[in-house]
């Protein structure tokens, strides 16, 4: 059986979801975590529907996350 192929916005629904579970501080960097990629979308650098794994692909040709997601 084939695994079902991860989308950007299923990720993004999923890290929202545990948040609610975790203690404050952690909380706090999974927010940021999330506006870094939607930062990213924002960009127009990946898509809600792109697979996850293209989605870090581009996010590292463009030098990691924290870059990727800066002005």
């Amino acid at each position: 059986m084939h695994e079902k192929s991860r989308v950007v916005s299923g990720y993004l629904k999923e890290l929202r979801q545990t948040k609610k579970e975790k203690p404050d501080q952690i909380k706090e960097a999974l927010e940021i975590y999330i506006q870094l990629w939607e930062r990213v979308i924002e960009k127009g650098l990946i898509r809600p529907d792109d697979d996850i794994d293209e989605a870090l692909k581009k996010i590292d040709a463009n030098g990691g996350l924290y870059h990727a997601a800066d002005d």
